[in-house]
């Protein structure tokens, strides 16, 4: 009786480490593409409604992860079929696919890096008319870095939550230091030109620049003491 009792737990254990350690599957922007030419799959973007309208994956249905109806809107999906999700740089998907794995859907795939990665690999995506006015050119950025003063690039987006913590961070110190450098806001989502030629995946990222040559390098949130520091440092460099 006991070998029997002992049996089954060994059996409920590995039954129940299995499902804990269930995730999604993160793939590569190719063999994303490759596969949701496929006919019998669901494609999700699920950035905010506003990102969606400034480009998406063609085909993409657009439900937003931080919205209320997330669940209700998932949970309407037919869960035999594959599914496909992706955001910007595939964090909120990556969260997306973990629910969805958990609430039955059977096979779940994000897009590692999100459109960022997907657009640096030079995949199509479909453009709203706002965007292609705003969006800087390569040209256009090359020019901005180039000043007699130092430049700080601030790659960001609306919707990053560490970017908004950054962005005043930002400012105050390049107001401080206002004769020494200027900034440079740059919204991924609006500048995707941009973000493909810098090779940005994630953000919030930090470029500061002398001269048009990158002299600093900070992803995340940095605190106004090593921004300062940097700054300093670059200024006193030969």
């Amino acid at each position: 009786m006991k070998r029997i009792i002992s049996i089954l737990s060994i059996v409920l254990l590995f039954a129940a480490c299995n499902t804990s350690g269930q995730k999604s599957s993160n793939i590569s922007a190719d063999d994303f593409q490759k596969q949701i030419a496929e006919s019998n799959i669901q494609l999700v973007d699920v950035r905010t409604p506003e990102e969606y309208a400034q480009k998406h994956l063609a085909n993409a249905k657009n439900i937003n992860i931080n919205s209320s109806s997330f669940e209700t809107e998932m949970n309407a999906l037919d869960k035999s079929k594959p599914l496909y999700v992706y955001c910007l740089s595939g964090g909120r998907s990556g969260n997306a696919a973990d629910w969805a794995h958990k609430n039955g859907f059977k096979e779940v795939y994000n897009l590692e890096g999100g459109v960022l990665a997907w657009m640096n690999n030079g995949k199509p995506v479909v453009k709203g008319e706002e965007a292609a006015v705003k969006e800087m050119s390569q040209n256009d950025y090359l020019a901005a870095i180039n000043k007699e003063k130092l430049v700080m690039v601030d790659f960001n987006a609306v919707w990053c939550g560490p970017c908004k913590v950054l962005k005043p961070r930002v400012k105050k110190v390049v107001k401080e230091m206002s004769e020494q450098v200027e900034l440079l806001d740059i919204d991924v989502d609006k500048n995707p030109a941009v973000s493909n030629y810098m090779n940005v995946q994630s953000i919030p990222l930090l470029i500061l620049y002398k001269q048009g040559k990158e002299v600093w390098r900070k992803l995340g949130v940095a605190d106004e003491a090593e921004m300062k520091q940097a700054i300093q440092q670059a200024v006193s460099a030969k």
